[in-house]
């Protein structure tokens, strides 16, 4: 937890950072609505960081919350938001901001040191076997890439097969007929990859819940039955809406209704 509140103040001090999010800011359709100029944004961002150095979390994580609200996506903001609230006390906003993160900057150690050390103070432990688990720890590149690289590596592994099947046409040759075989291989692999990524993070939507218990119930409204309670940190998969509720369900096989309020939803963006 230390080395990880390190780096969250080292990022604050770079300046590259700061210059950055005044380059997001200029070409953010949030802030031409707004009519936010680089200027407000790099401001809110420097009185964040202060806030922060005092130890005043809930101020920070208002206004990093300020900076992500005028449509500024980036992957150090939502850690450095996450860390906010993990400092506040707020495990669930905390975890949310964290799974944000993750989906920008997958290879951060910093950012695993802290969403592990989240989901250890979470009450709620649930016992996970799914393709995306496996997929996790056996192949790196699902966990390792973000979604918009994973679909360039297998464009650009998608690109050398049908150069090679050309080759192949004009020049015949055992070692020719190999690297095919072993190109066409990882063609399948890096595109079921990017398929499952893509589904997980922009179609099957996941969610944490952010009050501290909630009532799962048989249907969306509060007359029904309570099946069973969830707990603040709890990760969920997004389903159906209605109204002010949604449908969740957990990796072990349980589902109900819960009020929307209650749930953070975490969404890939547009790469």
């Amino acid at each position: 937890m230390q080395r990880a509140t390190h780096y969250c103040s080292s990022v604050i001090n770079r300046h590259l950072v700061l210059c950055f999010l005044a380059i997001l800011a200029i070409s953010s359709p949030a802030a031409a609505r707004d009519a936010e100029s680089p200027v407000d944004i790099a401001q809110v961002f420097l009185q964040a960081n202060q806030a922060y150095k005092e130890a005043d979390y809930q101020s920070a994580a208002v206004y990093y919350e300020k900076i992500i609200g005028a449509g500024v996506v980036n992957g150090e903001i939502f850690y450095n938001l996450g860390n906010a609230y993990l400092k506040a006390g707020k495990v669930g906003n905390a975890l949310l901001n964290y799974r944000k993160a993750e989906l920008l900057m997958p290879r951060s150690e910093d950012l695993e040191t802290n969403l592990q050390y989240a989901f250890e103070l979470t009450t709620d432990k649930i016992e996970c076997k799914e393709l995306v688990i496996v997929l996790k720890n056996f192949c790196f590149w699902y966990a390792k890439l973000t979604t918009g690289e994973l679909r360039n590596l297998f464009l650009l592994v998608n690109f050398i097969f049908w150069a090679l099947l050309a080759v192949r046409i004009f020049l015949k040759g055992e070692m020719y007929a190999i690297a095919l075989y072993v190109v066409m291989f990882c063609t399948i692999v890096l595109g079921a990859s990017y398929g499952l990524k893509f589904y997980n993070t922009h179609i099957q939507l996941s969610g944490i819940v952010l009050a501290k218990e909630i009532m799962v119930r048989s249907g969306d409204s509060i007359n029904d039955t309570v099946l069973f309670k969830l707990h603040e940190g709890a990760e969920v998969a997004w389903g159906e809406e209605h109204a002010d509720w949604i449908k969740i369900a957990l990796c072990d096989g349980k589902k109900g209704w819960v009020q929307k309020e209650a749930v953070g939803k975490i969404q890939g963006w547009a790469q």
